[in-house]
């Protein structure tokens, strides 16, 4: 049982039947409609009828985790072996290692890319973090290219919708530092577990049904060596890379403050409703990202611009740490809004992993969405992906 109190089950043999009215099943999940599509695939609302609760099921292809993972040196295995975790945390995949390496040899042997990321996704399956979307537990079909997730479900969607084309309504003041100190709580947790979220935009950052701001999407996160803490590949979305990240072969660049940037390009948004650099071309984008500075409205909150420009320093070690965000004065509304404390917040930080969790951390199923997958993409056909009612976003 998980710290929330739900039973994360475990299943050996899972499968779909398909009852004469038409309603679909997943062993204890009730599939019932698609939510949206996109570049990773389906994702399908169900109902949990273990604890009667509505969860989404998102699609993951096993192609992209494979050649992500090629690109992390050794997979995540040689990047967590002989080290700890820190805080006393246990050292994940290592500490198998440490116990004769059975996972480590097994994933190194393994064609499967599953096998290179059962510690990751066992780390992420015990975070527990009020605005850290939770996952509840993880599909893998050997015969399809696809693996699914089962999160929770966020009713209202995402923050807001933009992009380089597209403005939104700006967020009230208040409502936008509200969902800004969350962000910051749910970053800072997962920077202490030393994983890198790499996409932070608005579409990431969605609502649940009592208002409260989850971070969600950790299609591309990287769990990083906490003695390096660096990155050398691009990921994530281009308007809201780093400067140090629109530079041909940059090197190693700092994980966390990528992310911090990122958060900056976020509450830009949310306060103006538009992004802070954009051009006719990837390249004009890149170049009006390292060079050109945003432009702020008369009459903006001087607390608020300079929350921004430091959030938004071109040069990385210029920029505002994460200890240094919890306190600033727009934050904080001077003091009246106090975050709570990093130990507070960090409290139920994953204090071990062990080899049962690897080694249970993807349930394997056997052809479970083919026929779905057919049925759904044919009620869906000429839907727009990102459409009303896409709840979680692929």
């Amino acid at each position: 049982m998980d710290v929330r109190g739900r039973m994360l089950k475990e299943t050996l043999d899972a499968k779909v039947t398909e009852a004469e009215g038409g309603e679909r099943r997943l062993n204890h999940y009730v599939i019932k409609r698609v939510l949206g599509s996109g570049s990773f695939g389906i994702v399908h609302l169900a109902l949990d009828t273990d604890s009667n609760t509505l969860v989404a099921i998102k699609e993951f292809s096993k192609t992209k985790l494979r050649k992500q993972q090629a690109m992390k040196n050794g997979g995540i295995y040689g990047a967590f072996r002989g080290r700890g975790r820190g805080r006393g945390r246990g050292a994940a995949p290592g500490a198998a290692a440490a116990n004769g390496g059975h996972a480590a040899l097994a994933a190194a042997k393994s064609d499967n890319p599953i096998d290179l990321v059962r510690g990751e996704i066992a780390i992420l399956k015990k975070l527990n973090h009020n605005n850290v979307v939770k996952l509840f537990e993880v599909l893998d079909d050997p015969n399809q290219d696809s693996l699914f997730m089962v999160f929770e479900l966020c009713e209202k969607g995402a923050l807001m919708d933009i992009s380089l084309e597209r403005s939104a309504q700006p967020l009230p003041t208040d409502l936008s530092r509200q969902y800004f100190q969350e962000i910051l709580l749910g970053i800072e947790y997962l920077h202490e577990h030393d994983i890198a979220h790499r996409d932070i935009k608005p579409d990431n950052m969605l609502i649940s049904k009592d208002g409260t701001l989850k971070i969600v999407d950790f299609g591309v996160s990287e769990i990083f060596t906490r003695e390096i803490g660096t990155v050398n590949k691009s990921a994530g979305s281009p308007a809201f890379y780093a400067p140090e990240m629109c530079v041909a072969r940059h090197g190693d660049l700092s994980a966390k403050l990528l992310d911090i940037w990122a958060i900056g390009v976020t509450l830009y948004c949310m306060s103006f409703g538009r992004l802070p650099f954009n051009g006719r071309s990837m390249l004009d984008l890149y170049e009006s990202i390292r060079s050109q500075e945003p432009q702020y409205p008369p009459g903006i909150d001087p607390r608020l611009k300079d929350l921004l420009e430091k959030l938004l320093a071109k040069n990385p070690d210029d920029r505002i740490t994460m200890d240094q965000l919890r306190v600033h004065p727009w934050v904080t509304d001077n003091g009246r809004l106090p975050m709570v404390s990093k130990e507070q917040n960090c409290e139920s930080l994953v204090t071990e992993i062990t080899q049962s969790d690897v080694d249970a951390a993807v349930v394997q199923v056997r052809s479970l969405f083919t026929v779905l997958k057919a049925v759904s993409k044919l009620k869906n056909l000429g839907r727009a992906p990102g459409s009303s009612g896409d709840l979680f976003p692929a």
